[in-house]
């Protein structure tokens, strides 16, 4: 082809057709400058057609993860649910000075921990620099504010939490009650068998303990305030799903 070309341009100026020359020699820059457009349409085609890809395989890996989270979350409220219970029949308890049968069980299951495991592969990803991957911005808007702000109040309510029963519930319990270990017992659907079961020293003074009670209203408060972050996270993380299905499905 450029033997064929050359052939041409050789002939025109041997036959002095300078017109016909520049002419000719404009419509093969033009048909060069077309070949180059098109050859950089095409490698425009395929690296987005590849960005694409990665977008889907990405999309997969979050929604994969975000859907782990849900599990969590939704496991979380139901753990949290049984300690509010619990302590809501522990403080009627005490305020009616009426000791029943479930009282050191109600001792007990305010002590339970929960903590939330955050699946988080995708996310690392998008931090490594695959963020540009994601075409939809409120998709991506939503993605990191889930990471960088609802799950990172989640851990920082748990925290909370679990160090208001370490450090405030712990040593009161063990000032105020005997701890019975001669048991085995499933208090709830996620708990191991628990073998440790509170039996309060002197119930009518439990009663009167204004110091215990201050603690266990506090750490009622905690359980409150966790539970509303959590299901507000949970429709966050809901709505950030059907968004990355309907990417999915497009």
């Amino acid at each position: 082809m450029i033997k064929f070309f050359r052939k041409i341009r050789k002939k025109l100026l041997e036959q002095s057709k300078i017109r016909s020359y520049f002419v000719y020699a404009f419509g093969e820059i033009v048909l060069v400058v077309i070949g180059i457009l098109i050859a950089l349409q095409i490698n425009n085609w395929n690296e987005v057609r590849k960005d694409q890809k990665q977008e889907i395989k990405l999309l997969k890996q979050l929604q994969t993860d975000l859907t782990a989270n849900e599990v969590e979350i939704n496991g979380l409220i139901k753990r949290i649910n049984i300690n509010k219970a619990a302590m809501d029949s522990l403080l009627t308890n005490l305020k009616n000075e009426e000791y029943v049968a479930k009282f050191p069980i109600y001792v007990a299951l305010i002590h339970r921990k929960s903590f939330f495991n955050n699946s988080n592969s995708g996310y690392k990803l998008i931090g490594n620099g695959m963020a540009k991957l994601i075409a939809n911005d409120s998709l991506l808007n939503g993605i990191l504010q889930l990471y960088e702000k609802d799950f990172v109040n989640i851990l920082t309510r748990q925290d909370l939490m679990n160090d208001k029963i370490e450090n405030k519930m712990y040593p009161l319990t063990n000032e105020l009650f005997k701890i019975n270990t001669n048991i085995s017992l499933q208090l709830n659907e996620f708990d191991v068998v628990a073998s440790e079961i509170y039996i309060p020293l002197d119930f009518v003074s439990l009663t009167k303990n204004q110091n215990y009670i201050n603690n266990l209203i506090q750490l009622n408060k905690t359980f409150e305030i966790r539970l509303s972050y959590l299901k507000l996270t949970k429709e966050k993380l809901a709505l950030v799903l059907q968004l990355i299905d309907r990417e999915l499905k497009k």
